[in-house]
């Protein structure tokens, strides 16, 4: 990893990128944020269109080189305790991933993980990592396969909500044959946030795969949630929502 020796204090990049998020935040939705998300980090109110744009403006940092940018936003990521300062490091990479991928972005991001305390960092992780399963499989799925077989309920739903970019056009890139494997184990999870990334998961796949998911659900009715099944069949028409709904009802009665 590139060292900052002789570089600008840790602090004064901390600094500069707090200040200038702060004067777009507002403190009242802030606190509203972090209580509604349950995270303990502190949070500015920085709506996504407004850091986006901050971001994409740039910071002071941003003339080093390209791995020197990338051991600041990594320090940043494990030493800061504004929840912006994280969204704002996976709003760099976000755009640059989906272009190209650098060769030491995996070894760097793969730890950021163990920061997240919340679904909407462990979503923005999981799209950050989605473009590196993308771009190098070999070296991603396997790591996705051990979060997937923790405890931890945000690795859990990194390990899945990875499997897809986001939503809508070319947002199923994996095979089923790993992609549902993952599904399963999560399966009989019952925490909530991980039950809503199973459901959202199936829901996306099944615009690819319909009639492979369809039988999927059907084959694991008994196991999959009320609140999974819901949301796997938003796109599915009512008379096919109506027969999965039954039939989950009469498996279970």
């Amino acid at each position: 990893m590139t060292t900052l020796k002789n570089r600008c204090p840790l602090d004064t990049w901390h600094d500069e990128v707090v200040d200038a998020l702060r004067e777009i935040g507002n403190p009242r939705l802030g606190a509203r944020v972090a209580k509604d998300r349950g995270s303990s980090m502190k949070h500015l109110g920085v709506r996504f269109p407004a850091l986006r744009k901050r971001v994409k403006e740039g910071f002071s940092f941003y003339d080093l080189s390209e791995d020197e940018v990338l051991a600041i936003w990594d320090r940043l990521w494990h030493t800061s305790p504004c929840g912006d300062v994280l969204f704002a490091a996976l709003e760099y990479y976000a755009p640059l991933v989906r272009k190209r991928v650098s060769p030491a972005l995996w070894e760097v991001v793969r730890h950021w993980h163990g920061r997240v305390d919340n679904w909407c960092h462990s979503d923005g992780l999981a799209s950050l990592y989605s473009w590196i399963l993308a771009s190098d499989p070999d070296e991603v799925y396997p790591q996705l396969v051990e979060w997937n077989r923790a405890g931890n309920q945000w690795l859990r739903r990194i390990s899945i909500v990875s499997l897809i970019h986001y939503s809508g056009k070319n947002a199923v890139f994996m095979p089923l044959d790993r992609a549902l494997p993952l599904v399963t184990t999560c399966l009989g999870d019952e925490r909530e946030y991980v039950q809503k990334a199973v459901g959202w998961v199936l829901r996306e796949m099944g615009q690819t795969y319909p009639d492979e998911v369809r039988a999927y659900i059907e084959a694991h009715i008994t196991a999959i949630s009320a609140v999974a099944l819901s949301r796997a069949v938003e796109r599915r028409s009512p008379s096919v929502k109506a027969e999965l709904r039954a039939l989950r009802e009469a498996a279970r009665s």
